[in-house]
């Protein structure tokens, strides 16, 4: 009986395996040497189905950006006198009621010695002052007397701060209509005929400018202002109309008192200096009553000044962060001199640049979500505040700068780094599918819906889609199984590898 042979393979079978196997790492190597030594996934489809469900959609878009403040504050110095000492520097976070500074006290005295000496010296001004005031208000220009503001007891303060004076009087003697008028042919000193209540009167064109005419009458004797006038051309054919008003209002004035008296009428003439009032309660003058408003200034100053000398530090009205410091220590500065800028640390506004193709979708008021890239983990709330018209095109792509509101918090500063998620819709109860279910043929929709055995083609129509999914409006139901194709990667070189490593083991068998 004749044994079975065992053992390694022949001599030329081994050669032509050592052959395949040369070829095959031959092969790699140009794979690897094509590809810089990195290997390349080939794309393959993993086919898979999904039911349809209903459930919530939104749509948004990213930008990125920085943060700052929203708004800042100037602090200015309450008085006069020299820093002595500054505790703070640009870019500090404050606190309200905190001290920033404090003034040198002796520079404070002789601030306020030198407003003891100016109070001394309006009290000896006053002393000198005639108080006496003017029972009457008399015309400060001749002319007629066009409008009457004023009436018996009436403030005249009051009088003059509604209507501007107590009177009106036509200061050169000429009353005019201003109106639009389409004839061309109007120039600069034209005669015209002025029609109003039951006159008929000659008028000169005093301006043309453009469609607009001013033309002006004699007011000779007691003409209405505030009368509805026609004007008309040499053929006596309408040119226009308008309001016939004083040419040279000159307006009556007075700063205190109460009416008494009103010794004038409407379109009575008066000249310069003719009593047109009679005034009560003007023990005082104007110049009196200035130095006593002076002093009352003064003397409250003075009186904070040494309340102040007690404790002389500036402190902070506001929470925030200072940005500019105006101020140097050792320095002499005047009440209200600008002491520093702090920024307000409540709100803050984030600046991301959104794509020319989003924009479209964003409006103020939307919401956003912001991660900064220092707190990755932590996610802040905002609102859209502002949208700017005005883009910026950087290598052919156009963005456009969008405001974001945010609450401050402790952790953020000014200037980080942070990216806006802003939703540009969003739906409750939609019908979704994953958006690798959808193709798109000629411009209609399709999905590939799984029924038994059967792969069935199903138009449908799509409303809102993001990243993950699509909105079907149309074609669906809930529990509709849908193919869904994505894609998946091999390794060609881990597939050569794999085929050696068979050769080998056939070599070994």
């Amino acid at each position: 009986m004749s044994k079975e042979k065992t053992g390694k393979p022949g001599k030329k079978k081994r050669l032509i395996i050592a052959a395949v196997v040369i070829l095959i790492l031959a092969a790699a190597a140009l794979i690897l040497l094509g590809r810089g030594g990195r290997t390349k996934k080939d794309t393959t489809a993993n086919v898979t189905t999904e039911a349809a469900f209903t459930g919530s959609i939104a749509v948004t878009t990213e930008g990125s950006g920085y943060v700052e403040a929203a708004s800042t504050k100037a602090l200015a110095l309450e008085y006069d006198g020299k820093l002595e000492k500054i505790y703070v520097e640009t870019g500090d976070q404050v606190t309200a009621g905190e001290t920033l500074a404090v003034y040198d006290t002796d520079a404070l005295d002789t601030v306020i010695e030198q407003k003891e000496t100016e109070l001394e010296e309006i009290n000896s001004t006053i002393a000198a002052t005639d108080d006496s005031g003017s029972t009457t208000i008399t015309a400060p220009v001749s002319g007629r007397v066009k409008r009457i503001y004023a009436s018996a007891d009436d403030m005249v303060s009051s009088v003059v701060e509604n209507n501007g004076g107590l009177a009106e009087i036509s200061a050169d003697g000429r009353l005019k209509v201003e109106f639009t008028c389409t004839d061309t042919a109007l120039t600069e000193g034209d005669s015209v005929t002025v029609e109003f209540d039951s006159y008929s009167v000659e008028g000169t064109v005093a301006e043309v400018d453009g469609e607009q005419v001013c033309v002006t009458i004699q007011d000779d004797t007691e003409y209405k202002v505030d009368t509805t006038a026609v004007i008309r051309g040499k053929s006596g054919a309408k040119l226009g109309e308008g309001t016939l008003l004083s040419n040279h209002p000159y307006l009556v004035t007075a700063e205190y008192g109460i009416i008494d008296s009103v010794n004038v009428t409407r379109e009575t003439y008066v000249n310069a200096g003719d009593t047109m009032f009679e005034r009560r309660e003007a023990e005082y003058n104007q110049t009196y009553l200035d130095l006593l408003s002076q002093r009352e200034e003064l003397v409250e100053e003075l009186q904070e000044l040494k309340a102040y000398q007690k404790n002389p530090v500036v402190t902070s009205d506001y929470d925030g962060y200072i940005v500019t410091l105006d101020v140097l220590e050792g320095m002499t500065y005047e009440k209200d001199q600008q002491f520093c800028t702090i920024a307000d640390a409540e709100t803050l506004n984030l600046k991301v640049e959104i794509d020319e193709l989003d924009i479209d979708g964003v409006e103020v008021g939307q919401k956003a979500s912001v991660v900064f890239d220092a707190f990755e983990e932590e996610t802040y709330e905002g609102t859209v505040e502002k949208i700017s018209g005005v883009g910026t095109n950087t290598g052919g792509v156009t963005t456009y700068t969008v405001t974001i509101s945010m609450e401050g918090d402790t952790h953020l500063k000014n200037a980080m780094s942070a990216t806006a998620s802003i939703t540009l819709e969003s739906k409750d109860n939609a019908l979704l599918v994953p958006v690798d279910a959808i193709e798109s043929i000629d411009g209609q929709k399709y999905v590939q819906v799984a029924d038994g055995a059967e792969i069935v083609q199903t138009p449908v129509t799509v409303g809102l889609i993001n990243d993950e999914y699509a909105e079907v409006t149309e074609g669906l139901s809930a529990g509709d199984q849908v193919v869904v194709t994505t894609t998946g990667s091999t390794d060609a070189f881990g597939s050569l590898m794999e085929q050696r490593q068979s050769v080998m083991e056939n070599i070994r068998g």
